[in-house]
This record gives C-alpha cells, structure tokens and sequence, in this order.
C-alpha cells in the first residue's frame, strides 16, 4: 500500500512540508535588533542634548531679560 494514499500519510506529508517551509523562514534577526537598539539610544541621547541645550538657552535670556529690566 503506498503510504501518501493513507489518510495519515497525506497527514504526516503536510506537517512536515509545513515544518520545513517554517524553519526556513526561521532567519537570525539579532543583527537588525542590535542595530536598532543602537539607534534607539542614539535617538534618546540625541533628545537629551536638545532638552538640555533648549533649556540652557530658556535659563540664559531669562537671566538675561532680568539684567536688562531691573532697575
């Protein structure tokens, strides 16, 4: 009796085509993670710098502004 004639050979077939397309879709992404990591916390620094900098800024022409008005 051929085996794929069977109900579970045609059963046992599938699954394990579809287990083999599977783990050839099954790709190493820690690469494309660690890179976006990297830029997550390039993002973050880059942020920092521009509160930090806007308020430096704030704080320098409000010293200054007072300086100026006060008599």
């Amino acid at each position: 009796m051929n085996t794929l004639k069977t109900w579970r050979g045609k059963t046992v077939a599938v699954a394990t085509s579809l287990m083999a397309s599977g783990a050839a879709f099954a790709t190493d992404h820690s690469v494309a993670i660690g890179a976006a990591g990297t830029d997550g916390s390039t993002n973050v620094e880059a942020a920092v710098v521009v509160i930090l900098t806007l308020a430096a800024v704030v704080t320098g022409v409000g010293i200054v502004y007072k300086l100026l008005t006060s008599k």
